[in-house]
Order: structure tokens, then sequence, then C-alpha cells
């Protein structure tokens, strides 16, 4: 009997492996002719570059015209760079603020905390500017706000008001920050006409501008989709022999929203293509593209442009290759940048 039930036994076993293996095999059998059946995957090919476009941006003479532009749409969308002083970040936990370079604007921290004190304005280098590369960790502001704590640190500045307008100086004191909101104090530095203002941050743009002689926020800035670059005076920073210069120049700075771009000195822009972006090292410095595609010949009394191609790559991940043409309009009239662009 035992030799019987272990030989059922054995028999048992092989019935069970060879069921296995035949589920197995009707199992592997399947997914071939299902995998069989399944298209394959089309390679993902490149879309043909665009059209080359070739268009002009209407700065001014005397480059008072600020003027955004997006790459996709070719549209223009200008403001007057004269309307405004400060910048304040719009992001919920934005507290930053940059001040207006291209109207002259610049400031000084007096250190003081005593808001009634009679101040004069500053000599030489007490005056601070924002840095061309759009880095906010770098602003003449500076670091106002506590960050641990939320709170104020109540140092008044004294800012002068540049270029266009009626009023010299006036000092203030940034008070608080919240979610949706500044509140500012500012006065003559006499303390004549002190007022306290509560402003709302902008929905719409990534910073909120703030003019000083009518007390009240000013549209300046699209919304962060409407544009690419921005073509606009600001203040460069020149270091000649260990003097800081601060001087104003007229060019072209990225949209600082997810916006980076490339300068290629020795490229030919009929023969840049889109393999020769790889590896490129792509920057979101403010002033990548900036003013140095043109430069003054003092002989000439002229602007010359210089042959760089710089590449853009948009918000969107769309790259764009444009090359500058001229500045000046078919009246001979400087501040009228030309350029011609591609998308790759």
């Amino acid at each position: 009997m035992t030799l019987a039930k272990s030989m059922s036994d054995n028999i048992k076993s092989l019935i069970v492996r060879w069921l296995i293996a035949i589920v197995l095999l009707l199992s592997l059998l399947g997914l071939l002719t299902l995998s069989s059946c399944q298209k394959e995957e089309p390679l993902w090919k490149l879309p043909p570059p665009g059209d080359e476009e070739i268009t002009q941006i209407a700065m001014g003479e005397t480059y008072d015209n600020t003027v955004f532009y997006k790459f996709i749409t070719n549209t223009f969308i200008t403001a007057n760079i004269n309307t405004f002083h400060l910048a304040f970040e719009s992001a919920a936990n934005g507290y930053r603020i940059k001040i207006n370079g291209g109207r002259n604007v610049q400031v000084y921290n007096t250190g003081s905390t005593d808001f009634g004190a009679v101040l004069s304005p500053a000599t030489g280098d007490a005056w601070q500017e924002d840095m061309p590369s759009g880095n906010m960790d770098s602003t003449a502001v500076g670091v106002w706000l506590d960050t641990v704590s939320g709170q104020s640190k109540r140092e008044v500045y004294v800012v002068s008001l540049g270029l266009n307008s009626a009023v010299k100086y006036k000092k203030f004191q940034l008070l608080a920050v919240d979610d949706t909101s500044y509140t500012v104090k500012y006065a003559n530095p006499d303390n004549s006409e002190e007022k306290q203002v509560t402003f709302r941050k902008s929905t719409m743009a990534s910073f909120t501008y703030f003019d000083f002689i009518t007390c009240a926020t000013v549209t300046y800035e699209p919304p962060a989709v409407a544009y690419d670059i921005v073509f606009t005076k600001y203040k460069h920073i020149f270091n000649e022999n260990g003097e800081v210069i601060p001087y104003l120049v007229n060019g072209a700075l990225l949209n600082p929203v997810n916006t980076t771009a490339v300068e290629l000195d020795s490229a030919i822009f009929t023969q840049l293509k889109y393999e020769r972006i790889a590896g490129l090292n792509f920057s979101k410095a403010a002033n990548t593209i900036g003013y140095l595609w043109k430069t003054f010949d003092l002989e000439a009394n002229k602007y010359s442009i210089e042959p760089n191609c710089y590449v853009v790559k948009d918000a969107e991940g769309s790259y764009w290759k444009m090359e500058f043409l001229d500045f000046y309009n078919d009246a001979g009239i400087k501040g009228y940048p030309k350029f011609r662009y591609q998308r790759l």
C-alpha cells in the first residue's frame, strides 16, 4: 500500500506540473498575440521651423516707451516708463522691491527707524541701484523684512524720484506686507505731506507698480503670459578700476517668469538650427540679451549693430532665434530696434 500511495502521489505531482506548464505556455502565447496586434508607437518628430519674420519696436527717440513683446503672436504692449517709482513683488509670498532704474530712481537706507527725523539727500556711494541681472536678492532696497518674524525692520529710506518728476525726493518706511497687500508710509524729507497708504498686490502682473506723486498703483506690466522680452531703459552697473558707475542704457530684458536665453556671438542666423542648441547654457539673468547688440560710433555719431545671435526659450518651451538688424526707423530716428526671428 505504501508503494502504491507513493506512485499515486508522484503521478498527481506530475499532472499538476504539466497543468502549470500548459497555463504558462498559453499565457505566453496570449501575450505574444496581443503584442503583435498592437500598433507601434510612432516616433516623435520635431516640428518644422517657423517662418522667418522681421519686426520693429517703437521705443521712441528718448526711449520712454517700454515695449513688452511676445514672439509666438508677434504682439506688442506699450507702457510709459515714467509712470512709477517702485515695483513690489505681487506673489502671495512676495515682499521684495525693485526701483525704476530706467527713470533714474535711486534709494539709500538711512539705517534709522526714526521716521520723524529731518533727512538730507545722500551723496556719492550711499545711493543704491538694482543689479541689471534682475536678481531679487540684489536690489537697492534690500531685505527690509525680518523673514523669520515677518515683521518690518522699519528702516527709513530716502528715494530720489529721478527723471520727469516735479518732486525730487521722498522718504519712506515699509511697514507691512501680507498675502494681498503692502503698507507704506512716506513724506517729504522735512516731514511735510506725510501719508500712509495700503495698496493691494496685483493679481495679474508679477509686480505691483507704485507712484509716489499720485499716491497710487499704476498699470505698467502686462500678465507674465503676455510677453517674452521687454524693450526698455534700465540701469547698467559699470565697474572701472574699482569704481562703480551706474549708467542708463536701453535694451532687451527677459521676462523673469520661466524665460531664459543664450547669446551666440559666433553664430550665423541663417545657419543656426535646432540641433545647435543642445547643451547650450541658457541663462535666466534679465540682461542676457541686454544692450550690447549695438555700439555707438563716436566718429559717425551713430549706432551700429553687432552680428550676434540670441536664442530665447519662452515659457511654453519653444525656442526662438533672433538677430538685430537696425536701431533706426525709416526716418533715421533712433530708438526703433529692428530684428528678425524664427522659431527653431
